[in-house]
């Protein structure tokens, strides 16, 4: 959670009552940028096991990673809260953000 303060998608809320909320309009967060904030494959693994791995596994994953970063850049959070509350009607909307 810390990651989406610092990169300036979620805010902290301080109090008994408190917890995160969008610090921007869902519309201006997409999957991407959570994603981005949460780091990259390649920063989970601390040094390549082998030369294989740095060579084959490291690159191909860092390829399909940036295609799926693309892809998830295009969809927005409200687009998956629209979806959801399409999902389930019968549920009382939330407040925005």
């Amino acid at each position: 959670m810390q990651a989406l303060v610092r990169e300036g998608i979620l805010r902290g809320i301080r109090g008994p009552r408190g917890g995160y909320e969008l610090a921007r309009a869902r519309q201006q967060v997409s999957a991407g940028d959570i994603l981005r904030a949460s780091g990259t494959a390649e920063a989970a693994v601390s040094g390549p096991a082998s030369e294989l791995m740095a060579k084959v596994v490291l690159p191909a994953l860092s390829a399909a990673e940036n295609e799926f970063a693309q892809a998830l850049s295009r969809i927005s959070i409200e687009e998956m809260a629209l979806l959801a509350e399409s999902a389930n009607p019968h549920e009382a909307p939330k407040t925005p953000a």
